[in-house]
């Protein structure tokens, strides 16, 4: 069983200026037995941590997409790799550090370089000599060749070169992420058993520390910190925040009309979505722009931002133009789930469903604000 222990969320701006939102999450498990990356030793495990990050239309483990821009940032990055999941692992340290080193490519690489010159009936024999030539290479020590001879007779079937190789010249048959590759050039460097422990016969995690909490408190002030920071690079003359209970005038859409030389409708669309995400003039403006068919942009993330009946015209054209749904409908007819028209049931799609089920593929939701007395809505694209 799981409970939440403890939650927090941080919004940041990456070095492509992408908008994210990281949430972070500590749930009290039970008990549970792991083994410890470090010492290899055994501990009982009480917590589990979850770090996720939702932008530039993805949600999940989007760590890899995410620049950073700050040293709070590379810190959040590495805090995410460190204790996410535990810093589940299949290896040691060092059995990791290689792996995901520059030092495996390059070993795998002249791999292919050496070898990749035999032609088929040589890729066919591994023996003393090939062997012999492999380990003068790789400079492997005369310790570990008994090992990296039983991996190779286990993993690949006594012949490396044509586990890897494969007897067509044109292509490779297994690259460097697959896993008894990997076992094969951990071998050559002394690594497949470590301190002990081979590779891949275990998960090995990182203990959570106590005070984990404290830990993602104090990043999450870095962070904010730095946030405020790049917001206060971005003012400029007459600056205004459109967070809280922001109210939106037509002195308001005036003024953005005036500092961003746009006209009525791009201003109030603009003010809308600052609202929608509490920014600043500042903050919005360096990224907002408009994409056609009211659809917008800010910061890695694409909004549909207009009158109900604007969007509600767009969602109709799309259903009505876009022959995937008159499929749908030949589905729903066959399956005798409708006697509607295509035309009946396509009206049905925007009257029954709404107009954001069209064009919000993320949640499904929007949201409207009043501004200079008309109301625009706001919602994923």
């Amino acid at each position: 069983m799981k409970t939440k222990a403890y939650t927090r969320s941080v919004t940041i701006r990456d070095n492509d200026m992408n908008r994210w939102g990281i949430t972070f999450e500590v749930r009290e498990v039970d008990p549970c037995t792991k083994r410890n990356i470090d010492t290899l030793e055994e501990f009982v495990e009480h917590f589990e941590v979850s770090v996720c990050a939702e932008g530039c239309g993805s949600w999940g483990q989007c760590y890899g997409r995410i620049t950073p821009r700050t040293p709070g940032q590379k810190d959040l990055l590495d805090f995410w790799n460190k204790y996410h999941c535990g810093s589940i692992a299949s290896g040691t340290r060092a059995q990791e550090k290689y792996l995901h080193g520059e030092q495996y490519k390059k070993d795998f690489d002249e791999f292919i370089k050496i070898f990749s010159g035999y032609d088929e009936n040589f890729r066919k024999q591994f023996d003393a000599t090939s062997f012999n030539i492999m380990c003068k290479f790789y400079q492997v020590q005369p310790e570990h060749m008994p090992t990296l001879r039983g991996v190779i007779s286990r993993y690949a079937d006594g012949n490396p070169i044509e586990y890897i190789l494969g007897l067509n010249p044109k292509r490779i048959r297994h690259d460097a992420n697959d896993l008894y590759v990997k076992y094969i050039f951990l071998a050559i460097r002394g690594l497949y058993i470590n301190k002990g422990y081979k590779y891949g016969t275990d998960w090995l995690y990182l203990p959570i520390p106590e005070d984990i909490c404290k830990r993602i408190d104090d990043l999450c002030e870095v962070l904010q910190k730095e946030e405020e920071d790049l917001s206060q690079s971005f003012a400029v003359p007459g600056d205004f925040d459109m967070s809280g209970n922001f109210e939106a005038t037509k002195d308001i859409v005036e003024k953005v009309m005036e500092m961003r030389d746009c006209d009525e409708e791009e201003a109030k669309r603009f003010v809308a979505l600052g609202i929608h995400l509490q920014l600043t003039f500042g903050d919005l403006d360096d990224t907002f722009q408009s994409n056609g068919d009211c659809l917008y942009q800010a910061n890695g993330t694409e909004y549909y931002i207009g009158t109900e009946e604007e969007l509600e015209q767009l969602a109709s054209d799309i259903v009505h133009n876009n022959d995937e749904y008159e499929y749908f409908w030949r589905e729903a007819v066959a399956a005798q789930n409708t006697i509607d028209s295509l035309e009946d049931w396509l009206d049905s799609i925007i009257s029954i469903d709404g107009w954001c089920s069209v064009l919000n593929h993320w949640d499904g939701e929007y949201k409207s604000y009043k501004i200079a007395g008309e109301y625009i809505c706001v919602c994923r694209s």
